[in-house]
């Protein structure tokens, strides 16, 4: 992560939970390839986002504590959204467990949760997929430790940190606003 994110998210970290409508800010997000819970190999930003506004979170499929409470929240925002979900937002589940995490543990756990079209769990080679965590700033050394936050946008939105205990119904109003937001200045799709 190179100083200019890092200072992005060490204000991000201080601010967020005290505003209402957080700023976005433009990372620098590759377009890594990762494979699916259908065992389709895509790359993040150009098939699995492909322009719209995405929720991304950390997960893990052997997790029995934060993970559930997360995509339970998630199913909650995927009915509010409707429609909407898949066609103008995605919700992408980033395995912070690569080696484990095979798209048939992962293609289970998403029926746990009643994921259907427009969320999309995501695994792959493990450095790959940890660079793509870390320039969302959801990475972490030990699964075990996951973070407890969602990260809100695009590229060309810019991304917003949010808690993962953040109300559906306010986690919707962030993904309306985010949709109608201007560009993010310096926001594009890097690509590997």
């Amino acid at each position: 992560m190179n100083f200019r994110v890092l200072v992005a998210f060490i204000f991000l970290a201080g601010s967020l939970y005290a505003q209402d409508q957080p700023a976005p800010v433009a990372l620098p997000v590759p377009d890594i390839e990762v494979v699916n819970q259908d065992g389709r190999h895509v790359r993040f930003n150009s098939q699995v986002v492909e322009g719209r506004i995405a929720i991304v979170t950390g997960f893990f499929t052997s997790c029995s504590s934060m993970c559930p409470i997360t995509q339970e929240k998630l199913s909650q925002v995927a009915k509010l959204l409707g429609p909407r979900l898949g066609k103008d937002v995605v919700i992408v589940s980033v395995s912070v467990d690569a080696e484990n995490d095979t798209p048939a543990r992962m293609k289970d756990w998403g029926e746990k949760f009643h994921i259907g079209p427009g969320w999309t769990l995501l695994s792959g080679k493990r450095a790959e997929v940890d660079t793509l965590l870390k320039s969302l700033g959801l990475f972490v050394e030990l699964r075990q430790r996951h973070q407890s936050a969602l990260m809100v946008g695009s590229a060309s939105t810019g991304w917003v940190r949010i808690s993962s205990w953040t109300p559906a119904e306010k986690l919707a109003r962030l993904v309306e606003s985010m949709s109608s937001a201007k560009p993010v200045a310096n926001a594009s799709i890097h690509r590997q």
